[in-house]
């Protein structure tokens, strides 16, 4: 890990809430677990007391032997993703992050392979990858290793075989099924549908299989895509009343009165409406009934996601996400609109947390919400009242981002010093459990805005900090109705604590620099704007950082950090951004 990963790694996780000790940890793996409700964590203690059984011969011939017919459609519809992994995949290198085996064998548990890398090659991501070249090589390439994963994998496997990678590998052979032209090879086609279908019968059998959350409306939908498309399945008409009666389920507990996600994630939204457009195609395509709650909850996620969207047409920073989805975001919101759902632009999630503010050519999207509860929280970060700021199509003030696959960045882009946020003696505002979510967050999250002529007020405040320091922190953000200034006043009320940290974490493209007086700072946009920074109330500084929302990458940046000491009941810092000569 590169040394300017140090400014982020100083915020651990948060400490004991009632005097100066550390409460003692379980194991970590334990620490995390038991965090679960109790109804969620039953089903997964469940989960593992019926791998035995899984794993028998008896149970193994009980799963059918079926593989003749063809696919009832073909789906058409696929999402951009990027090809250039698949070069390497055609060369016998598999590498999936930091992770790099060449011509692994056998496929599912190689020599070397991390549990990671295991999982990547049973999602069938790569699949995406190389449909996405849509050559003829790439072709013959993914068919022979479909088929020999599925012939390594054909007994049950507690990894390969788990409910959410099963469901993720389901619904990518059928989703690319045009690719690997299955209607069109017989013989590929009989060594194809028979493990697909076998597979699909122990889905249906074992959920919900201790899946929580989106993992859960993904395994239905793949449940649903398996009754609508495999052929002459005797289990078709039982997989599709099972994934749908679990889909109407789960869609009426997990997309808010607002039309955003429980889980407060971006990429899980975008993923998830991806997910549902899916089957909205394939039971039109197949002449289904296309329940009510698809298509509703379809476009209230549309909705949801372009609040959380920048003019780039690019995701926000939250939560797991990263700006690389352009053209998928570009591409799902314009889908979702073909299906004729009533489109309509919000400002605001009050139930999901995220609010939007938007003059001229600026946008500002703040995280203003409570995390989500436990056993949802696999996404979280401890990021409450950080926001980001752009004007035009370009990025100015951002979040770190999030490495979708390196473990070793997992802690450091979850803390809250990886955001746009006030840290207060380098704690986070939720303590960060070791193997993903949270606990002992911020239990009130309290949101007004006010539009007036002048501009855009949006007054929030969380109690994070409030039983181990005594404080609560209150941001004020201001946007003129031009656009061209941002007014932030943070206030810390209470005296514990000895130290804030206030961070504007800076976009790559940015350049920055100080002025003589250390209280303010000049950046300048790639298309030539400039902005200044100025502050009151602490000390203004400017540090190195890192930028993990593009492909996967750790880019070097700079952040923009505001230092002082918390002496008094109150406790203020008040900053301007502003537009430079005042043109748009």
């Amino acid at each position: 890990m590169t040394a300017l990963a140090e400014p982020l790694r100083k915020a651990p996780p948060h400490k004991a809430r009632r005097g100066n000790r550390r409460p003692k940890l379980l194991a970590p793996r334990l620490q995390t677990l038991f965090a679960l409700p109790p109804a969620l964590l039953t089903q997964r203690i469940l989960q593992r007391l019926m791998q035995p059984l899984y794993r028998s011969r008896l149970y193994a011939s009980t799963l059918g032997k079926r593989s003749s017919g063809e696919l009832a459609a073909v789906p058409t519809d696929t999402w951009p993703v990027d090809p250039r992994p698949g070069l390497a995949l055609l060369t016998g290198e598999f590498r999936f992050g930091a992770d790099v085996l060449r011509n692994p064998k056998p496929l599912h548990n190689p020599l070397g392979a991390t549990e990671r890398w295991r999982r990547q090659m049973a999602s069938f991501a790569w699949l995406d990858t190389l449909r996405a070249m849509g050559s003829a090589p790439a072709r013959q390439f993914a068919r022979h290793v479909v088929l020999a994963w599925f012939a390594d994998t054909a007994a049950y496997d507690s990894l390969s075989w788990s409910s959410d990678l099963l469901s993720a590998r389901l619904r990518r052979c059928l989703m690319n099924s045009a690719f690997l032209e299955t209607n069109s090879d017989a013989l590929f086609r009989a060594h194809l549908l028979r493990p697909l279908n076998r597979q699909a019968e122990h889905l249906a059998r074992v959920l919900p299989d201790g899946l929580n959350g989106a993992a859960l409306l993904k395994a239905s939908i793949a449940l649903m895509l398996a009754g609508a498309l495999l052929p002459g399945s005797k289990g078709g008409d039982k997989w599709l009343r099972k994934g749908g009666a679990l889909l109407d389920r789960e869609l009426h507990a997990q997309i808010l009165a607002d039309g955003g996600h429980v889980e407060r994630s971006p990429a899980v939204m975008l993923d998830l409406l991806q997910h549902l457009l899916d089957l909205h195609h394939v039971l039109s395509l197949t002449g289904r009934k296309l329940p009510n709650q698809l298509i509703s909850s379809i476009g209230n996620l549309a909705c949801a996601l372009k609040l959380v969207t920048h003019p780039d047409g690019a995701l926000a920073l939250f939560n797991d996400s990263t700006e690389d989805e352009s053209s998928a975001v570009i591409m799902t919101l314009m889908r979702a609109g073909a299906t004729g759902v009533v489109e309509r632009d919000l400002i605001q999630l009050p139930q999901t947390g995220f609010h939007r503010m938007a003059a001229g050519r600026s946008v500002l999207i703040s995280d203003a919400g409570a995390p989500p509860p436990h056993g949802l929280d696999g996404h979280a970060h401890a990021g409450t009242l950080s926001f980001e700021f752009s004007h035009g199509m370009e990025r100015m003030i951002v979040n770190c981002g999030a490495h979708p696959i390196a473990e070793e960045w997992r802690q450091v882009q979850r803390a809250t010093a990886a955001h746009s946020a006030l840290v207060v003696d380098d704690t986070n505002s939720s303590m960060l459990l070791p193997f993903g979510g949270l606990a002992l967050t911020p239990r009130s999250v309290v949101v007004r805005r006010e539009q007036t002529e002048a501009g855009q007020w949006l007054d929030a405040r969380h109690n994070g900090y409030e039983e181990p320091f005594g404080l609560t922190h209150r941001r004020r953000l201001f946007l003129t109705a031009d656009g061209l200034e941002l007014i932030g006043e943070e206030t810390l009320n209470g005296r514990g604590g000895k130290t804030f940290t206030l961070r504007f974490h800076l976009h790559p493209a940015v350049q920055v620099s100080m002025t003589q007086s250390s209280h303010a700072a000049l950046l300048k946009l790639p298309q030539g704007g400039g902005w200044r920074l100025r502050v009151q109330g602490g000390e203004l500084s400017l540090a190195d950082s890192i930028y993990l929302g593009q492909s996967s990458m750790v880019r070097r940046t700079q952040q923009l950090v505001v230092q002082g000491v918390i002496e008094d009941d109150t406790t203020q810092v008040k900053w301007a951004l502003q537009k430079e000569g005042g043109k748009r």
